[in-house]
């Protein structure tokens, strides 16, 4: 029950710009669904096997206080217990809360948002699939050579557009259209498959969901029809990004 706890959240409040998440969970699987609050990225996860726990439907809301809980010293332990308390409603029986208990006694407990109020405060958007034209697998060395020029750019334009450059996947940050300040890095070699729009997308999401993909195993998909996203296997789900593109 911790360590899918932990993922979860790692993978949501840990990127620093995902608020809330909606679970449903059944006897076959248990998904994970977010967005931010800019609705720049859209999160879709499958957990590798269901959290029996979890079955039923309610909200993950003010992930910051849940990811805070959980890294609080006394809960790194082995002996630390987390359980799902269930309520029933309308004759059903449905996750409400989580609660931690260390090795002493000490105790917090987290309650879970109802079906009904994450439905009305989280109405993700649902992506309808593209046709994925470049597909690359980042390296650390490519993602970490991003982070840094992404410190001096990302001032001057907090964006960057993708494009294909004798069989190169290159980035441009700033501002390219030769106005000001602007840079170009490869950040793949011998990909196939060509992208021909000028679409561009948030730097720093991009890179801190690329960042957290370095502890696991992670691709990136890029489209003409104006989409990106960023797969990852955590060895416990599948985690998903979407991001629409946007006009550079």
């Amino acid at each position: 029950m911790k360590d899918i706890i932990l993922d979860i959240v790692k993978h949501t409040a840990g990127l620093g710009f995902i608020e809330s998440a909606k679970v449903t969970s059944t006897d076959e699987t248990t998904t994970i669904e977010a967005m931010d609050p800019d609705r720049t990225v859209i999160l879709n996860a499958v957990t590798h096997s269901n959290v029996k726990e979890f079955n039923g439907e309610f909200g993950l809301g003010n992930l910051s206080f849940l990811n805070g809980v959980l890294g609080l010293n006394n809960y790194q332990e082995a002996e630390t217990d987390i359980q799902v308390k269930t309520s029933n409603r309308n004759g059903e029986e449905v996750p409400e809360s989580l609660t931690f208990e260390d090795q002493y006694g000490n105790t917090d407990q987290y309650r879970f948002m109802s079906k009904e109020i994450v439905n009305q405060q989280l109405r993700t958007v649902k992506f309808k699939g593209a046709k994925w034209d470049v597909q690359v697998t980042p390296t650390k060395p490519k993602v970490s050579e991003l982070g840094q020029v992404a410190t001096i750019y990302g001032s001057i334009d907090p964006t960057f557009s993708a494009s294909t450059v004798n069989g190169n996947l290159v980035f441009t940050l700033g501002t390219a259209d030769g106005t000001g300040h602007f840079g170009k890095r490869i950040f793949a070699n011998n990909v196939e498959g060509d992208l021909k729009q000028n679409w561009s997308w948030p730097l720093l999401q991009v890179l801190g969901i690329l960042k957290l993909g370095m502890s696991g195993n992670c691709v990136m998909k890029l489209s003409d029809q104006g989409a990106l996203m960023i797969a990852i296997d955590s060895g416990l789900a599948n985690y998903e990004y979407i991001l629409p593109a946007m006009s550079k």
